[in-house]
């Protein structure tokens, strides 16, 4: 069993983000974000989370780069 302590639900993250929570969980399925699925319940890397937040810090929201 992994540490919980490293990971945020998803609802979290997607605050976090000014995402929804269903665009989070795609993100984590095409690999932008990391995490796991643990039953129904997705969870967030949070070291994946801060170095997106990083990453695209400067870029807009709808900016196509950000999946990249």
């Amino acid at each position: 069993m992994p540490d919980l302590a490293e990971y945020i639900e998803t609802s979290q993250a997607a605050e976090k983000l000014h995402y929804h929570v269903e665009h989070v969980r795609r993100m984590m399925r095409e690999g932008s974000l990391q995490g796991i699925k643990i039953g129904r319940t997705w969870l967030v890397q949070r070291k994946s989370l801060e170095e997106y937040v990083a990453k695209t810090a400067q870029m807009s929201k709808h900016d196509p780069r950000r999946t990249q």
